[in-house]
C-alpha cells in the first residue's frame, strides 16, 4: 500500500454517505485530484480541523480503485483565517476556488495551485480586493493562453482613451474609450508584481472599477464563468 504525501488547497468539499466527505485539492504535483475523508463529520474527528476551507494541508493517501483516493492524515500547514471575516474578501475567494475546481480536470493543473495560494496571501493581508483579483484573473488567463494583448498601437502620443476589443483580445486608441493609459499600464505591472507591491505602487480607485468591470467580461468571452 504505496502512501503518497503532498500539499493541497481545498477546492470542494461534499458530504458522502452517513459520515464521510468528499475533498476535491488542487495539489502542486498532481493538479486536481479528490479524497474520500472518511468520518469527518464526526464530532471526535482527527482529520476535520484540516481540511476546512481556506487552508493549505499536508496530505497522506492512498490511491482508490477508481478516481478518488483515501485520505490517510491531513496536517494544517497554513491558516487563511482572515479571509472568513470580511463578506467581500470570503466571496473572492470562494469565486477563485470554484473557477479553478470548474476549469480543471482530475489530475491536471498544478501550475494553477501557486496562483491560488498567492492570492489566500494576500486576501488574508487585506490587500484590496479588487487589486488581488484583477491579479488572479489576468494570471489565470495568461495560464490558459488568453492572456489579452496589451501592446498598444497608436497613433499619437496625446490619446485620451481606449477601448477594448473582444474580437480581438486588445485595447484600440479612441479618445471618446472608456479606458485609459494608466487602466493598461496597471495591467502590465500585475504580470510582473504581486498584489502585495501592486497595492504599494497603485491604488488608483478609477482604475480598478474599470478593471474589475472590464476583466469578467474577457473571462467570459473566453468561455470561463467567474
Amino acid at each position: 500500500m504505496n502512501r503518497i504525501v503532498t500539499t493541497g488547497i481545498v477546492l470542494r468539499r461534499i458530504n458522502y454517505g452517513e459520515a464521510d466527505r468528499i475533498i476535491t485539492y488542487i495539489t502542486p504535483d498532481m493538479g486536481k485530484i479528490s479524497l474520500i475523508a472518511k468520518g469527518t463529520r464526526k464530532q471526535k474527528s482527527k482529520l476535520a480541523g484540516s481540511i476546512e476551507l481556506f487552508g493549505e494541508s499536508q496530505l497522506t493517501f492512498i490511491n482508490g480503485r477508481g478516481d478518488i483516493g483515501n485520505l490517510m492524515s491531513a496536517r494544517l500547514i497554513s491558516n487563511y483565517g482572515n479571509i472568513v471575516k470580511d463578506l467581500s474578501i470570503t466571496n473572492a475567494a470562494y469565486r477563485i476556488i470554484k473557477l479553478i475546481n470548474r476549469h480543471l480536470e482530475s489530475g491536471s493543473g498544478g501550475e494553477f495551485y501557486n496562483l491560488v495560494r498567492e492570492s489566500y496571501i494576500d486576501l488574508n493581508k487585506a490587500i484590496d480586493v479588487r487589486i488581488v483579483e484583477v491579479w488572479f484573473v489576468l494570471n489565470f488567463l495568461a495560464l490558459t493562453g488568453h492572456q489579452p494583448n496589451l501592446e498598444v498601437k497608436t497613433v499619437s502620443d496625446n490619446v485620451l482613451g481606449f477601448d477594448f476589443n473582444m474580437d480581438s483580445m486588445e485595447f484600440i486608441s479612441n479618445d471618446s474609450g472608456k479606458y485609459t493609459k494608466n487602466d493598461i499600464k496597471f495591467l502590465r505591472l500585475a504580470i510582473s508584481h504581486s498584489p502585495v507591491l501592486l497595492s504599494k505602487i497603485h491604488s488608483n480607485n478609477p482604475t480598478l472599477e474599470r478593471l474589475s468591470d472590464l476583466l469578467p467580461l474577457i473571462m467570459r468571452s473566453n468561455g470561463f464563468e467567474y
